[in-house]
């Protein structure tokens, strides 16, 4: 699901999928995943901020696009920040463990 605001669309995060059927490995490393995803938070709160300048110099005419798009940035900043805290913990988890 897409979901356009103010000319930028945002695709659905959340993937289901069956636990009986087969996923294919991912192509993408952990790595590359996690820089797309900081880059879009970036893109996302750089959009807030236009149509915020946008609001302010009373070229904006919809104020929900801001609210939603303010949202929207928000949720994936919060998204980030429990990634990164989940990384930092299954690394002193690893760093715990006695060889």
């Amino acid at each position: 699901m897409d979901i356009k605001v103010g000319g930028l669309s945002y695709s659905n995060p959340i993937k289901l999928t069956n636990v009986n059927e087969k996923t294919e490995k991912s192509e993408m490393p952990f790595s590359e995943f996690l820089k797309n995803s900081i880059y879009n938070v970036s893109d996302s709160q750089k959009h807030t901020q236009e149509l915020t300048d946008m609001l302010i110099a009373g070229e904006l005419d919809n104020l929900h696009d801001l609210t939603i798009a303010a949202e929207v940035s928000s949720v994936n900043f919060q998204a980030l920040v429990e990634v990164k805290n989940r990384v930092i913990d299954a690394y002193k988890e690893i760093m715990r463990i006695q060889v």
